[in-house]
């Protein structure tokens, strides 16, 4: 079966590519936000930074796929462990699953990224602590600048459950709030430099939690409202005791998103 090579970022030297690699390359490129845990056989391997974040954050054995190449995997017969440590400690996971029997593959098997999880949209019991909310949010600046009593909405929703609450107040009420509710993940309007904005860091920060930026459109009134009103199957929110041009719309809309 052919090979090539790809440059180590890290060691900047040549390490063996193989099929298989070249489909981890594809799915890691789809997903550079993720640990990507990517199933060969028995185990969840994990490369490169990948594979240094996760000896570090779970204690697994740090090895060597080829000269250069770190490697670190976790049997696929107890993933669901580890992945709710790596997700309890903030990061984003992208589980690449084979999709196919591998007695039928000719060649490479096919896989494909079956589950993306962060902190705030995890659903699965399994990955669930008992009587514990799991809060995703969303917010939107109203003001320009970074002063407490800039004017912020917020959306948060418990995915379990379906609880939806929206917030609107001052920076600094806003915070108080989403403190209270334990949120486990904000989503905020991503940036032309991609950077994440001081007034959104600083709330991460005072809130322990992870951020995910995304597109603008998400948080444009227009069409947060549509998605809103598309998830309910109305035709206004006013039934919900909200005017449709509720400044909570933008965060909200982000959240249905």
């Amino acid at each position: 079966m052919a090979t090539s090579t790809r440059k180590n970022p890290k060691a900047g030297g040549e390490a063996r590519v193989t099929p298989a690699m070249r489909q981890y390359f594809r799915f890691k490129k789809e997903h550079p936000d993720c640990i990507l845990f990517f199933r060969m056989g028995d185990f969840y391997e994990m490369f490169y930074e990948d594979a240094v974040t996760a000896h570090k954050a779970l204690g697994i054995t740090l090895t060597e796929r080829s000269e250069g190449v770190p490697m670190a995997g976790v049997p696929h017969h107890s993933v669901e462990s580890y992945i709710r440590r790596m997700i309890e400690q903030g990061f984003k996971i992208a589980i690449c699953d084979q999709v196919q029997d591998p007695k039928e593959a000719k060649g490479v098997v096919e896989r494909a990224v079956t589950r993306v999880l962060t902190p705030g949209t995890l659903v699965d019991e399994s990955l669930l602590a008992d009587d514990t909310p799991n809060n995703l949010a969303a917010v939107a600046f109203l003001d320009s600048g970074d002063a407490e009593d800039a004017q912020v909405s917020a959306a948060i929703v418990e995915l379990s459950t379906g609880e939806f609450r929206l917030i609107h107040g001052d920076a600094r009420a806003v915070l108080d709030d989403l403190a209270r509710r334990s949120v486990n993940e904000i989503l905020y309007c991503e940036t032309a430099n991609g950077q994440t904005p001081t007034r959104v860091q600083r709330f991460l920060d005072a809130l322990g939690v992870t951020g995910a930026a995304r597109p603008s459109w998400h948080f444009r009134h227009g069409e947060a409202l549509e998605a809103v009103c598309e998830l309910y199957g109305v035709r206004s929110v006013a039934g919900f005791g909200l005017r449709d041009d509720d400044p909570a719309m933008a965060p909200a809309g982000a959240v249905v998103r």
